[in-house]
């Protein structure tokens, strides 16, 4: 199924492997399925190895959004695994955002035509290869987890034209992290849009022109976030394609009000660069809050450096938010730096094993302010142990093992993802 939008395909990730190690392979497809909540593409589940075809595979791989290698000796003896994984690159070139990710899981070396950024080295399975695991599953990382340069970005962010390709480049060249809208974070409701932008410092609208949408000749989507944010009184820079007839109040309401030509004359792009640098000086000045741009992770004070490191950092690649924890934080009054964070989260996701009296204080605090809030607790062998009577009525999710917890906060961090632009 070729030519299907990333957003809308059926699959995470297609799997190709050596069928000579379909019982290793199949130990990790179960874990990213679960607790990592994954949707893969697995022949031993989704198609059949005896009847391969190019139309199956230009298929998988087309209603997935990456693909998994795993790389061994009998994965590099097929010739139908290179395959696969020329047509992923085919995909990769197509499809701006599709991942490709190596897993290296014998002693055999890559073959030389092999060529991508980074092999994970999963020969031996521990939490430290696994977090690195997870944390190269996440296409398209920012540079940085916090939101202090997050502008929002009102654009095309696929099948754009030459002039959209261009302003896009001149808005990632102005040093933002730009933030778009995630239809999947259904937690924030009716005003979702308008919940990212207040994380922001100010909105991008880039405007091409579309002839059948009369009569404005623009994205209506695109019209109706730009509308949101002049309501929400967030700075908003138009740059408008020729034809394009937005209602003058917007304009006037916009950035300098005016709109900055988007065409491919070069006059017009030293313009718009001069424009972002002018917009860039006004976002300076304006205040912003990080409500809802990171995730709070309440656990025990006895984990140690290395495994608490791996976690948040699971944690920031799933979401593209950081990671805050109460034992990182200073200043002159903890305790009350403590329960603001926990309110303004846009999840607290809490280990309850052991019953820690901080983390109970803290899982406590979320319960009482009514941030979205996720229980994992160690449940050796599937054995829960007993519920405490303040979570009655939340569900808790258990882990065997510190691989499976990584999975868990992976699943939950990634439902509360941020979208990232990151240019090509």
């Amino acid at each position: 199924m070729p030519g299907i939008k990333l957003q809308k395909r059926g699959y995470d990730f297609f799997v190709s492997y050596g069928h000579a190690d379909s019982g290793r392979v199949d130990e990790v497809v179960r874990y990213l399925t679960k607790p990592c909540g994954l949707s893969l593409w697995f022949d031993a589940d989704s198609g059949n190895a005896a009847q391969r075809s190019s139309e199956l595979l230009a298929g998988a791989v087309g209603n997935s959004r990456g693909a998994v290698f795993f790389l061994s000796s009998s994965w590099k003896q097929s010739s139908w695994c290179k395959n696969e994984y020329e047509v992923a690159l085919t995909e990769q070139r197509a499809q701006d955002g599709f991942e490709v990710v190596a897993v290296r899981i014998d002693d055999t070396e890559p073959p030389p035509w092999f060529n991508v950024s980074e092999v994970i080295d999963l020969r031996v399975s521990d939490s430290t290869s696994v977090a690195r695991l997870l944390r190269s599953l996440s296409a398209d990382v920012p540079h940085r987890f916090d939101n202090a340069q997050d502008v929002y970005l009102s654009a095309p962010w696929s099948r754009q034209t030459d002039s959209t390709a261009r302003a896009l480049q001149a808005v990632a060249s102005a040093g933002w992290r730009l933030v778009g809208d995630s239809p999947t974070l259904s937690y924030l409701g009716s005003s979702r849009i308008e919940a990212i932008m207040r994380t922001t410092r100010g909105v991008v609208a880039i405007v091409p022109w579309h002839p059948a949408e009369e009569p404005i000749g623009a994205s209506r989507f695109i019209v109706a976030e730009v509308e949101i944010a002049l309501k929400s009184g967030r700075p908003v820079m138009l740059i408008v394609e020729p034809g394009v007839q937005l209602p003058p109040e917007v304009i006037e309401a916009s950035f300098r009000g005016a709109a900055v030509p988007l065409t491919a004359a070069v006059e017009d792009y030293d313009s718009l660069v001069a424009a972002l640098e002018a917009f860039d000086d006004e976002l300076a000045t304006v205040d912003h809050s990080d409500s809802g741009a990171y995730i709070f992770f309440a656990a025990s004070l006895r984990d140690d450096v290395s495994t608490a490191t791996d976690l948040a950092n699971v944690i920031e690649r799933a979401s593209n938010m950081r990671c805050v924890r109460g034992e990182r934080m200073s200043g002159g009054n903890v305790q009350e730096a403590i329960i603001d964070h926990i309110r303004r989260a846009a999840v607290v996701i809490a280990d309850v094993t052991d019953d820690h009296k901080n983390t109970l204080i803290e899982t406590g605090i979320a319960l009482g302010s009514g941030t979205p809030l996720k229980l994992i607790v160690h449940a050796p062998d599937g054995i829960y142990p007993k519920k405490r009577f303040m979570f009655e009525g939340q569900e808790v999710y258990g882990y065997r093992s510190p691989e499976e917890r990584l999975g868990l906060c992976y699943w939950i961090a990634r439902q509360f993802r941020r979208r990232i632009y990151v240019a090509p």
